[in-house]
């Protein structure tokens, strides 16, 4: 096999959870995947326990309750907007780019790309991105190979796992979080020496993380535990130079 499988392609050249696939299709004027976030967790208002005490004798007992958390893409968009210092169109969408300068950005309606979110040359705290720490991998599917004399044409159905994945998210409004788990990439690509197109591909991250956010639920920004948090990406007829 001349490349470890298109996912190299995908990220080094770098529905679950009730995401509905019928909206995530893949954007019209870029090469960017539709993405949507959904985070789930818990958090202590104000950074303290909630706590309420009870006593009978000499016995105190306390009870603490954490706060149920949910982050969606549509929040993920609300910061970013306040980031920048701008507002989106109505019909926003965030996505993932995969030609350079590869990483986030943010897409009208119709697909068009509206700003680049994956750097901001105003704020040195800023990051969005999608990272990597391990190689490990597992691979299911299929390579056909075709060599002629002037060119070598690959078809691949497959789906990859690799282990420990995370999305990091900070900027100097006082956001600081991120998650991570193994990745799924599912592809029915075609390589040639000079792109891949993708007619389907997916990438789902599926984890957990925590850290510190702005929490749409309080208007404050609180710290806290995200217990399930997902990252998906799809697109259709998308082609990678």
């Amino acid at each position: 096999m001349k490349k470890h499988f298109v996912f190299w392609t995908v990220v080094t050249a770098l529905g679950t959870m009730g995401l509905s696939p019928a909206h995530l299709e893949a954007a019209t004027n870029t090469n960017g995947l539709v993405s949507a976030f959904e985070i789930v967790g818990l958090y202590s208002p104000n950074n303290s326990p909630v706590m309420s005490t009870n006593s009978v004798g000499n016995v105190i007992t306390s009870d603490y309750t954490a706060k149920p958390l949910k982050i969606a893409t549509k929040d993920v968009l609300n910061l970013l907007a306040a980031e920048f210092g701008t507002s989106f169109p109505s019909g926003a969408q965030l996505a993932y780019d995969l030609n350079s300068p590869q990483g986030f950005v943010v897409l009208d309606s119709g697909g068009s790309l509206v700003l680049n979110v994956s750097s901001n040359a105003t704020d040195t705290s800023y990051r969005f991105s999608l990272t990597n720490s391990s190689s490990a991998s597992a691979i299911s599917g299929k390579m056909v190979e075709t060599t002629t004399t002037s060119s070598t044409n690959t078809v691949q159905v497959v789906t990859d796992t690799v282990a420990d994945y995370a999305i990091y998210y900070a900027d100097g409004k006082g956001n600081n979080f991120h998650f991570t788990g193994p990745i799924v990439l599912k592809a029915n690509a075609n390589y040639t020496s000079s792109a891949t197109e993708y007619k389907t591909i997916s990438i789902l991250l599926s984890g957990s993380g925590g850290g510190t956010f702005f929490n749409p639920a309080d208007g404050k920004y609180d710290e806290g535990v995200f217990t399930k948090a997902t990252w998906i990406a799809t697109g259709k007829n998308v082609t990678q130079n």
